[in-house]
């Protein structure tokens, strides 16, 4: 290795700045994949903007300069094909890849005793299977584009488990999600966030000589509506004293997408008030 060939990174313009990257981001018309494709486009990234509805890709599309709205459900290996094929073809790399998509699907809420094997499966091959599937695709670009980053969105309940206590008194017609049950965290959700944690280890090691850097982001709890209840015991239970909003992750995945991360590979950033260090 020839040290004196890698070029230092002293201005902070520099360091964060995307000018003519492509990246791509999975459940893009999400709130948190909104957020992302606008603070990274005002880095400069060209962003592909995915999720399962095509309109609904269109719309964000439309909404932020240089992006493109492309549909795919990504648990469909066909349709994964389809999406890093046109994304080669008309962008012509793939510089950087963020998995953000989080499936609730119908029974999503139902309780353990309660929770149905076509639920499970349901989420378990959008989360991690889509993801597998993706990056698999994208590291078959970057290697084309010389390199790239992927971030895969896991969560703190892939760290630790969830703190039941918090769901206490929530009640059904308050969930904010339209569901029948009472807002809870399913184990579909820990199991699928913890895999995609160890998963992107694998990955780290696996494409590190191809010049692919593998992250995860883990985020705390974001305010969403949810009942009052709820939100008092969450922000009673984190050291910082509130939830997250949307836009407290976006530093992170600047930093995680860019060269100011460019020596951090299989790593987990955690942003979460400070919830996982009690």
């Amino acid at each position: 290795m020839d040290y004196d060939n890698i070029e230092p990174l002293v201005d902070a313009k520099q360091i964060f700045d995307l000018t003519d990257k492509v990246g791509l981001i999975t459940g893009g018309t999400g709130k948190l994949g909104l957020e992302f494709a606008r603070v990274l486009a005002k880095a400069g990234a060209r962003i592909v903007i995915s999720d399962v509805s095509q309109c609904r890709c269109d719309e964000a599309a439309a909404e932020i300069d240089g992006s493109v709205g492309i549909a795919c459900d990504v648990s469909n290996g066909e349709q994964v094909s389809g999406l890093f094929s046109r994304v080669g073809s008309e962008l012509g790399r793939l510089d950087f890849l963020i998995c953000n998509v989080m499936a609730k699907p119908d029974g999503y809420y139902r309780q353990f005793s309660d929770y149905s094997e076509e639920t499970w499966d349901a989420v378990s091959n959008a989360n991690l299977k889509g993801t597998f599937l993706c990056s698999r695709a994208a590291a078959s670009l970057m290697k084309k584009s010389g390199g790239g980053a992927m971030v895969f969105l896991a969560s703190i309940y892939g760290l630790v488990a969830p703190d039941q206590r918090i769901y206490e008194g929530c009640k059904p017609a308050e969930n904010p999600y339209g569901a029948d049950e009472p807002l809870n965290l399913p184990g579909s959700y820990v199991a699928t966030k913890g895999g995609i944690i160890a998963y992107s280890r694998y990955l780290a090691t696996q494409l590190a000589s191809d010049g692919i850097r593998a992250n995860v982001l883990s985020p705390g709890g974001v305010y969403d509506g949810q009942e009052r209840a709820f939100h008092e015991a969450y922000t009673g239970r984190t050291p910082m004293g509130r939830m997250a909003t949307y836009s407290d992750f976006n530093g992170a995945i600047l930093f995680l997408v860019s060269d100011a991360s460019r020596y951090m590979t299989g790593s987990n950033l955690v942003v979460d008030g400070g919830w996982t260090a009690w």
